[in-house]
């Protein structure tokens, strides 16, 4: 089965992604207003940690379906684009500001909760908590253990909960340790993504309106409840809790509204979905060379036309890389069931 209905939300959750990091390498480079990069309040805006819901509710369905080879799957469709968007960045690190190599590159690239390291492609904190993930939830992918996930997901919560009240483990944890990225509260978007599968696989279809009305409502939620919050990750639970809550109902509601709005164009777009992930890896190092160069090399000034001469040059150069990944991807896959 795939959900065309997730594979959308990862489109728009990109989309989101790639709006708030053009406007931040437009500050970061000079220009911190005016621009069409600057017109959307963050408020309306989601970054990276939906992308964990939907992680968690996927690997959920994958676990339930009885998908063989789970933990080295998974590692597969991760480390080797990975691996090759570190070269591609080294390389542009070296031809653009010759930069060498980190000297914790093996530490970095190896997407395990170490520490403090260099990020080479600058967004891959992210990839460490999915890596963690996966190795938590993998023996759950072994029938005998199976209808123990929803038990330990709960279990795995309660524990986040009790080390954020009691043992004072609150802070955002970008740089994470075994301790830590256990422990930090942003797993409660894998493990509320997880929960809503089975919810959603349990409960009957309601009538459009009722998953419209879910939809709006979480998103109004977010919207309302963030919009003079200053920027940056967040790390209070006030702030995790329900907003994990409200990304989950989103994939409940968009789940349930599959039927109903189920369309060839919308199943034909959202098969770029699998392109999302691409994106995510080498957009930052595309803008910060373009937007480099634009600026220190070229000198053009920071307005939409370079803005948008910067999301063009993601939008190509990621969908290179895009079907870079796709084919390493359906080779492994075929090579492992």
């Amino acid at each position: 089965m795939r959900y065309y209905s997730i594979q959308f939300l990862r489109l728009v959750f990109m989309a989101m992604v790639l709006y708030i990091h053009v406007m931040a390498y437009l500050t970061i480079y000079g220009q911190p207003g005016g621009t069409i990069f600057h017109a959307i309040p963050a408020a309306f805006l989601a970054a990276a940690l939906p992308f964990f819901s939907i992680s968690g509710f996927i690997m959920a369905f994958l676990i339930d379906i009885g998908y063989r080879n789970f933990l080295p799957r998974r590692l597969l469709r991760i480390y080797p684009t990975y691996f090759c968007g570190v070269a591609i960045a080294l390389l542009v690190g070296y031809l653009v500001w010759d930069k060498p190599p980190p000297s914790n590159l093996l530490a970095a690239a190896s997407l395990l909760p170490l520490g403090p390291v260099d990020l080479p492609l600058h967004v891959e904190w992210t990839l460490i908590y999915e890596i963690a993930y996966y190795i938590i939830i993998s023996p759950f992918a072994l029938p005998r253990y199976r209808r123990w996930f929803v038990p330990f997901l709960c279990t795995w919560a309660a524990a986040i909960f009790f080390a954020y009240y009691v043992l004072g483990m609150q802070d955002a944890y970008v740089f994470t340790t075994w301790r830590t990225v256990l422990f930090s509260g942003f797993n409660l978007y894998f493990i509320t993504g997880a929960l809503v599968y089975y919810l959603q696989k349990k409960l009957p279809t309601w009538h459009w309106s009722v998953n419209l009305a879910i939809l709006c409502a979480g998103a109004a939620y977010c919207v309302i409840s963030s919009w003079d919050r200053p920027a940056g990750l967040i790390k209070a639970m006030h702030e995790i809790f329900p907003w994990s809550l409200c990304t989950a109902a989103s994939l409940f509601a968009v789940v349930k509204l599959e039927d109903k709005w189920r369309h060839p164009l919308l199943e034909a777009i959202s098969d770029y979905g699998d392109y999302a992930y691409a994106y995510y890896l080498i957009h930052a190092v595309v803008l910060s060379a373009f937007f480099s160069m634009a600026v220190y090399t070229f000198g053009w000034p920071l307005n939409n036309v370079t803005a948008m001469a910067g999301l063009f040059a993601v939008v190509m150069f990621g969908y290179l890389f895009g079907r870079l990944d796709m084919t390493l991807h359906n080779f492994f896959k075929k090579r492992l069931r």
